[in-house]
């Protein structure tokens, strides 16, 4: 039995060693590419319109993604401590945030308005909000938040007004840097990371993230977290 442990914790010494090293090499290659790029911004004054204008859009997105990258990795191999927290006072606090700069959000009654209470990373699942209401914005104009608990869970439930991704996308979405639709993401200023996000944080925390078409429209976002003791 003992031998049988002593493998088991080799066996996850030598993923998480693996891992980092991938994490690292990664985010050396993305902070190398950004000095290819100025070159290649220098040397556009000899290009003519219209072309000029587009490789620097290019050019400029490429940028947008390394430091997107960059931030992904930081964020993964950062190491907070979890505290008790409520989460239903973390939705109204980012959805006041979004709500006083003119966003359409809100966070929906429950039917009860006592604590949602879990362990967590409260700067992780603050970055998880704010990553899936903005996702809601960008694509569904507006955000609806709704908190409940079921089970041994706390949900985090988000609809927008969009129209759906569909159901031969849905877990693509969640691979680092995929576009559903480039073009509309291009004019909203999306990178690709931010469900990516929200679905490290979530296993993180050992909870899930789910996509769902509505009926009557529109997308829902559901994560789950699990409750202290679970």
């Amino acid at each position: 039995m003992q031998s049988a442990i002593d493998s088991f914790n080799a066996m996850q010494s030598r993923i998480s060693r693996l891992l980092e090293e991938r994490s690292q090499m990664i985010g050396a290659i993305a902070h190398d590419l950004r000095t290819p790029l100025m070159r290649l911004s220098f040397r556009l004054d000899g290009l003519e319109s219209p072309l000029k204008e587009k490789v620097e859009s290019d050019i400029q997105e490429m940028k947008l993604m390394i430091s997107a990258a960059l931030d992904f990795l930081r964020d993964q191999a950062a190491r907070r401590s979890r505290e008790r927290l409520d989460l239903r006072l973390l939705g109204e606090s980012v959805v006041g945030d979004q709500a006083d700069v003119g966003h359409d959000v809100s966070l929906m009654e429950a039917e009860s308005a006592a604590a949602v209470l879990i362990e967590g990373d409260p700067v992780a699942l603050r970055r998880l909000l704010v990553n899936v209401i903005d996702n809601a914005l960008k694509y569904g104009e507006r955000a609806r938040v709704r908190l409940r608990i079921q089970g041994s869970h706390a949900f985090i439930e988000v609809d927008d007004d969009g129209p759906g991704i569909p159901e031969s996308l849905q877990q693509r979405v969640f691979d680092p840097f995929f576009r559903a639709e480039s073009s509309r993401n291009r004019e909203t200023g999306g990178i690709g990371l931010g469900l990516t996000t929200v679905r490290a944080i979530a296993l993180d925390h050992g909870g899930g993230i789910e996509l769902r078409n509505r009926k009557e429209g529109g997308l829902r976002v559901v994560v789950s977290l699990p409750l202290p003791g679970q």
